[in-house]
């Protein structure tokens, strides 16, 4: 099994007044079926699904875990511009849900609403959405492509880093009691009957053996958890985003995630440092300014590793 966090998304879906930012998983050409492909592992955590489709008759699938009482919250969109804006609603793919009883239900379209994604400056139109309160269990979304398109899925609503597994869920072997063995009783030693001689002679006590104290087993001392102490520039790559904007500074690494909407400078500033060496344009923008450079001490994890 390869288990993966989900990078956070510069993809944003804006409805009803509000912005939510999804995290994005892309769907394989061998994600055929929900089997074979991505688990969501939490369902109410938002992420964006894409799926690409070269011709009619293709299949990509996901699935997603949900608890009793959970909400699901599908919406079904496509970027605004052509060749998938020209599509009619037929020539789109289909998306079918599957509930773990069983129960299916297919999205329609009933909507082209627009909207503009800020981060990315791209277009986009809703064209069906679906809310329900789930039951507990797995969540199958299978797509079949009806002519070459692409599409993009976003399910969940929390703002928060998800997950994502490819393969087969782990099922936890759980660790058996072990049976304790009984301790045997031992059988007393019958104390011999003296032989009468004609002077009797007294029989001396025998002295017990004393039991030896058992020497205690000493408790080996646990060996401390290794503090890290360094950073490799693929980790500071791999946070890249507003959720977790990790930037490396002068042979530093830093974590500017709570920069990003303090900054005097506006947001643009800090997000263009995320995931890379933002040593040349920290220096450029503030020289030898020490209120930036004392703010900046602030965000410190450590040294990069070289």
């Amino acid at each position: 099994m390869r288990k993966f966090l989900a990078a956070l998304l510069v993809f944003v879906i804006i409805g009803s007044g509000t912005a939510q930012a999804h995290q994005p998983v892309v769907l394989l050409d061998s994600d055929t079926t929900a089997a074979k492909g991505p688990l969501l592992t939490d369902g109410t955590i938002s992420f964006a699904i894409r799926a690409s489709f070269t011709k009619a008759g293709q299949k990509k699938a996901f699935r997603a875990q949900f608890k009793k009482s959970d909400s699901l919250a599908v919406q079904y969109l496509i970027v605004d511009k052509k060749p998938e804006s020209a599509l009619k609603n037929s020539e789109l793919p289909e998306l079918e849900i599957s509930a773990p009883n069983g129960s299916k239900v297919r999205i329609t379209f009933n909507e082209r609403t627009k909207f503009f994604e800020p981060f990315g400056r791209t277009n986009y139109l809703y064209l069906g959405r679906y809310n329900a309160v789930v039951q507990s269990g797995t969540y199958s979304f299978l797509i079949t492509a009806r002519s070459k398109a692409a599409i993009t899925i976003a399910v969940g609503e929390k703002e928060i880093l998800g997950e994502v597994v490819r393969g087969a869920v782990p099922t936890p072997t759980p660790t058996p009691t072990p049976t304790p063995t009984p301790t045997p009783t031992p059988t007393p030693t019958p104390t011999p009957t003296p032989t009468p001689t004609p002077t009797p002679t007294p029989t001396p006590t025998p002295t017990p053996t004393p039991t030896p104290t058992p020497t205690p087993t000493p408790t080996p001392t646990p060996t401390p958890t290794p503090t890290i102490t360094s950073y490799t520039m693929s980790q500071v790559n791999a946070n890249n985003s507003a959720a977790s904007c990790w930037s490396v500074i002068d042979g530093n690494v830093y974590n500017l995630t709570t920069w990003i909407n303090s900054h005097p400078g506006g947001t643009g500033a800090i997000l263009s440092l995320c995931g890379v060496d933002g040593t040349s344009a920290f220096t450029s923008q503030h020289g030898n300014q020490s209120a930036p450079t004392e703010r900046l001490a602030s965000f410190k994890l450590g040294p990069l590793q070289k």
